[in-house]
C-alpha cells in the first residue's frame, strides 16, 4: 500500500494502478470496522453481523449501509451503486458488485465479498 507521502510526491497521484491498489486497501479496511471501531472516526464502520442474520429479508439495508459508508469515507469515489451477484435466501457468503467514479469520472468495478462471519474481502 502506497503511503500519503508517496502520492504527493508524484506526478499525477489519481493515475495508474497504485490508486486503485490505495482504494482498494481503504475500502477493505472502512467496510471491515465495527462501528464504534474506529478510534479517531468512531462513526466509521458497519455491522454487518446484525444484518446478515436477517438476510435475504436485509439485503437492501446491507446495499444501502455499504454505498454510504464509500460515499463518507471513500472521497475519490462518486455515484457508488452496489448491488449483490447471488441473490439466495441462505448466505454463507455475499458478492457484491461496486460501481463507482473516479474523480476524473471514469467508472470503476470492484467485487467484494461479504462472509457470514461479517469480513469483507475487496477486489
Amino acid at each position: 500500500m502506497r503511503g500519503l507521502l508517496h502520492r504527493i510526491a508524484s506526478e499525477d497521484p489519481n493515475k495508474g494502478t497504485g490508486v486503485l491498489e490505495s482504494i482498494i486497501a481503504n475500502l477493505q479496511a472502512i467496510l471491515n470496522t465495527h462501528e464504534g471501531d474506529g478510534h479517531t472516526c468512531p462513526e466509521m464502520g458497519v455491522d454487518f453481523l446484525d444484518v446478515l442474520a436477517r438476510w435475504p429479508s436485509s439485503e437492501s439495508d446491507v446495499l444501502r449501509a455499504v454505498a454510504a459508508t464509500i460515499e463518507r469515507f471513500e472521497p475519490r469515489l462518486r455515484n457508488v451503486r452496489v448491488r449483490t451477484l447471488n441473490p439466495t435466501a441462505i448466505v454463507s457468503c455475499v458478492s457484491m458488485e461496486i460501481v463507482a467514479e473516479l474523480a476524473g469520472h471514469e467508472k470503476i468495478r470492484f467485487l467484494t465479498e461479504l462472509s457470514r462471519g461479517g469480513g469483507v474481502r475487496v477486489r
